[in-house]
């Protein structure tokens, strides 16, 4: 195999390519990108970790045909590293890479491509499905995931696709999101996408709004003219969401959401390292969030301005979880909606448009 290619645009490939690659491996395979050539000015990577696969299509000069599996870290680094503009990579009958610069060569040792994973292949028809509300589904609901291994339930994002609407759900026991975009879609559906897939997708490798996402009973599949992600779905049910927000709450505040993160931030610094516990006192004009930490003696409050219908309550919560929560509401002001300090509170965001984004946080005893 002997090409040319423009050295950004592998360098572009390989970054996006290494997200898929799995860190820790027992098959060796796993931890290299196949290239293959497709025709004289094509040139086919792909890569997978037996869940995610990706592959993207690079224009080249294609001078001898073949195909290889490389080691794709270490072809990411020197493609990183090298000056020139243009690349020329050959690779020989023993299965060695040599990458040719102007000042020397890069050698590398590959792998044949038998015992590469093949190309996944779905025969049944998909529901096509727009990618509009990609985007935004993903800002919302990915980060309250679960990152446990041990719980593959949690670390997807449920997708209730229905003729009107998109219900995207996430949950990791702690704290949960229901995000509601409104769509029209052809076929209802319900599908378990892992999280892993949908990050892939938020760094940006697909224009999603160019994009076409078909789905199936196993898998789903993104795709443009020259890069195409698939994903095996979860399996596991996902837990009954609905059941666990509150359908009733007594007490209502009303503050101004930078100005209580803030003020989370701030005395977060002064909480147990195992516990993070702050607790907010929710009272008639005011948020007084609080926190102490017995073995160190630290102690820190904060007081913000706030709107209160309902009894006073102070409720804890732990700090890391209240603070992403805060960083991913969008509108300028939430209403925290809470019954006692033992249930679940409720962040609404005030004057949300379109779409309808609630998020539960479950509380520490104090």
């Amino acid at each position: 195999m002997d090409f040319t290619i423009e050295k950004e645009q592998l360098l572009a490939a390989l970054s996006t390519l290494s997200k898929i690659n799995p860190s820790r491996t027992t098959l060796p395979i796993l931890s290299t990108v196949l290239i293959k050539t497709q025709d004289e000015k094509v040139l086919l990577l792909r890569t997978t970790d037996l869940e995610i696969e990706m592959e993207i299509k690079l224009q080249a000069k294609i001078l001898e045909e073949g195909e290889v599996c490389a080691p794709i870290y270490k072809m990411l680094e020197i493609t990183n590293t090298v000056t020139e503009k243009t690349l020329s990579i050959n690779v020989n009958e023993t299965q060695r890479m040599r990458i040719n610069t102007s000042t020397g060569k890069y050698l590398l040792m590959c792998n044949k491509t038998e015992e590469f994973p093949e190309e996944r292949k779905v025969t049944e028809e998909p529901n096509i499905i727009s990618t509009g509300f990609l985007k935004k589904t993903i800002q919302n609901t990915t980060y309250a995931c679960s990152k446990d291994e041990l719980k593959p339930t949690l670390s997807g994002v449920f997708l209730n696709i229905s003729s009107t609407s998109i219900t995207a759900v996430s949950t990791d026991g702690h704290r949960l999101v229901k995000y509601i975009y409104p769509e029209e879609n052809t076929k209802n559906q319900t599908i378990l996408v892992p999280h892993k897939f949908l990050n892939i997708l938020g760094g940006g490798p697909i224009n999603t709004k160019k994009a076409t996402l078909k789905t199936y009973k196993e898998y789903a599949i993104i795709e443009t003219e020259n890069i195409k992600i698939s994903t095996r779905l979860i399996s596991e049910k996902f837990p009954d969401y609905e059941n666990v927000i509150p359908d009733t709450t007594t007490n209502e505040t009303t503050t101004t959401t930078q100005q209580l993160l803030s003020a989370a931030k701030k005395v977060s610094l002064m909480s147990n390292k195992t516990t993070k516990q702050i607790v907010l006192n929710l009272q008639t004009n005011k948020i007084t969030a609080t926190t102490e930490d017995h073995e160190t003696g630290g102690a820190a409050t904060d007081e913000i301005e706030s709107t209160h219908k309902g009894e006073e309550i102070k409720i804890g919560f732990n700090s890391a979880l209240l603070i992403e929560i805060l960083k991913h509401q969008t509108t300028d002001e939430i209403k925290i909606l809470t019954t006692s300090p033992l249930n679940a509170a409720i962040f609404k965001q005030v004057g949300e448009e379109k779409t309808e984004t609630t998020t539960l946080l479950m509380p520490i005893r104090i």
